[in-house]
């Protein structure tokens, strides 16, 4: 190889190592630049999509756990569709259940999801709930 060449590679390396070196400290932040924030939650309606994380104000029509698991499903009236909202056990299931009565309106944060053909939101938190 000529010195030029040489060079040419030596820089290419270096460039390279630059670049490996800035993506592990600062990959995250840079691979998300420009893109949507998944964080923010949007007003559901009836044709969010599944996948999407959601909020929306309802009244609690029904509570029970599930027969097997122990998680929490509340049944709610939104603007007069009954939807499903399904609270994992390791999601506070036991302590949403003891503050949380029918008649209720309630604040619920999650992402939506489909059971047996139905949408249905899944909480991931506890404080993803809150009483109006």
């Amino acid at each position: 190889m000529e010195k030029e060449e040489k060079v040419v590679v030596v820089l290419l390396i270096m460039a390279l190592s630059s670049l490996s070196t800035a993506y592990l400290f600062f990959g995250s932040e840079l691979a998300g630049a420009g893109q949507k924030s998944e964080g923010k939650a949007l007003q559901y309606t009836h044709e969010s999509e599944v996948g999407k994380k959601v909020t929306l104000d309802a009244e609690v029509l029904s509570k029970r756990f599930t027969y097997t698991g122990d998680h929490l499903l509340l049944e709610v009236d939104f603007d007069s569709e009954v939807l499903s909202v399904f609270i994992p056990r390791t999601a506070g299931a036991e302590a949403l259940n003891s503050s949380i009565n029918e008649g209720d309106f309630i604040s619920i944060t999650g992402t939506i999801s489909e059971y047996k053909g139905k949408k249905e939101i899944r909480v991931e938190r506890k404080e993803d709930i809150t009483l109006n």
